[in-house]
């Protein structure tokens, strides 16, 4: 009888303790902002101070805030993660593939004592679209370049890497099961600034992705070509400046020295009415002694 009592409360403590551990699943796509709500207690009054901390898969604390009079106050949150106060939760923006995973939210009533904890887990699940990267690696060696071409949100199993330099089909070797490839060439087998794309084939539905990248210039005849360029965009630059600065000269001289005024010409003109006038009264004379010997 003993052992049945002790085998019921076992299964109810068991119980019990899966129905408050049970994870609400949230489901969400690569790139979107996730929403992790944090419903308070029941029995919340404004009298009431909560503290709240949110943390990822039992490790590291991702936010911390308190709560008193329906306000939220002293928010401390990592980078992409913000509170959310209506309704009461925890957003998440630019949601990657590494935020999957279980978040627990422990609220825990700071005022008035003694203190009470709550407890939420969430499961977030992220969807990630299919996307392709391409990059250029570091190598010590001058004369080589290592690119890497990495594919997400596909099955490895279905994915066919393939890399060509314009129509050109290039050899590498290609990896099984694997969501990377990588292209190795070395001189002569690659040039300054020439065009190398990655493509990702996805067999399950046929679709092709494609991701092209230039390569740097990192020789000694290209190096002296940018430095040519650039020594011609400062001598333009300063050619166009100069100009500029002797327009401005002379159209700030010519504001300085302006034309004569129609009030500088009056002299003249008086001058010139004057000189104009003086013979008329010879004319006049001339006419009188013309007269006068007709008369005699």
């Amino acid at each position: 009888m003993l052992s049945e009592k002790l085998l019921c409360f076992f299964l109810a403590l068991l119980f019990c303790y899966s129905t408050n551990t049970s994870a609400l699943d949230i489901t969400v796509s690569s790139g979107d902002t996730a929403f992790l709500p944090s419903p308070l207690p029941l029995n919340y009054t404004d009298f009431m101070k909560i503290g709240v901390k949110w943390e990822k898969d039992g490790g590291s604390i991702l936010c911390t805030y308190s709560i008193q009079n329906n306000a939220t106050h002293d928010h401390n949150c990592k980078l992409r993660f913000k509170v959310n106060t209506e309704p009461l939760g925890l957003n998440i923006t630019s949601v990657e593939s590494s935020d999957a995973g279980l978040y627990k939210c422990l609220m825990i009533r700071l005022i008035p004592p003694p203190s009470e904890e709550r407890s939420v887990t969430l499961r977030l699940k992220v969807n990630v679209l299919p996307s392709i990267t391409l990059q250029l690696k570091n190598s010590t060696n001058v004369s080589c370049v290592e690119l890497l071409c990495s594919l997400q949100g596909l099955r490895p199993q279905q994915v066919n890497f393939t890399w060509t330099r314009a129509t050109q089909l290039l050899h590498h070797h290609p990896e099984s099961r694997s969501m990377n490839s990588t292209l190795m060439l070395c001189k002569p087998n690659w040039t300054d600034r020439e065009t190398l794309t990655c493509h990702a084939s996805y067999s399950h539905n046929h679709i092709r992705y494609s991701k092209s990248i230039t390569l740097p210039c990192n020789s000694v005849g290209c190096k002296v070509e940018e430095a040519s360029l650039l020594i011609i965009a400062v001598i333009s630059t300063c050619a166009g400046l100069l100009f500029l600065v002797l327009l401005g000269v002379a159209i700030f001289k010519s504001t300085i020295n302006p034309n004569p005024s129609p009030q500088n010409a009056q002299p003249s003109a008086r001058y010139n009415i004057n000189s104009t006038t003086r013979p008329i009264p010879q004319t006049i004379t001339q006419t009188q002694r013309e007269e006068c010997i007709y008369e005699n």
